[in-house]
């Protein structure tokens, strides 16, 4: 299951006294979370990529006043709504995928990406039970409990548990 969010944005200075807008793009993918900043400009471009290859949703306009709270706040409600009509779809376009920082092909059968966590994703839930050591391979000696597995099979094998003592 695919979830998009995009519940911030912010303006970034360049240092040459220029600056932008970008807006936080929450991913939730299989259980993770994964973040990724995009500017105007560039889900601009998606969509023109887009709209050569398939029927795009409604794109929010540019609009003059870009500093404007309410007009910032438009524009990320446009975008968030944009997203998710395009993730709302059977077939999910990879431009999409790869604008969104989810690269599914190199990972599509194969274990790498379990082996080489990355440090972004980030579980949306508690663990459940976890274990300091393997319980498997942990040996129990002497405990308080009767060892009622050895029992019940020398009863299976011997009929009755006081014939085995």
């Amino acid at each position: 299951m695919l979830k998009v969010n995009i519940p911030s944005h912010r303006k970034v200075e360049d240092g040459r006294e220029k600056s932008y807008t970008v807006f936080s793009i929450e991913v939730y993918m299989s259980g993770r979370l994964r973040e990724v900043e995009r500017r105007y400009s560039e889900f601009e471009h998606l969509h023109k990529k887009l709209k050569k290859v398939t029927q795009t949703p409604e794109f929010p306009p540019k609009k003059v006043l870009k500093w404007n709270v309410k007009v910032l706040e438009q524009r990320r409600h446009g975008l968030e709504t944009y997203l998710q009509s395009l993730l709302g779809r059977d077939r999910v376009p990879k431009g999409v995928m790869t604008f969104l920082g989810l690269n599914l092909g190199s990972s599509l059968g194969s274990f790498e990406s379990l082996d080489n966590p990355r440090e972004d994703r980030r579980t949306t839930h508690q663990p459940i039970m976890s274990f300091t050591s393997d319980p498997v391979q942990h040996e129990v000696t002497g405990g308080s409990l009767p060892d009622i597995i050895t029992q019940g099979v020398h009863m299976g094998l011997y009929g009755s548990n006081d014939e085995v003592s």
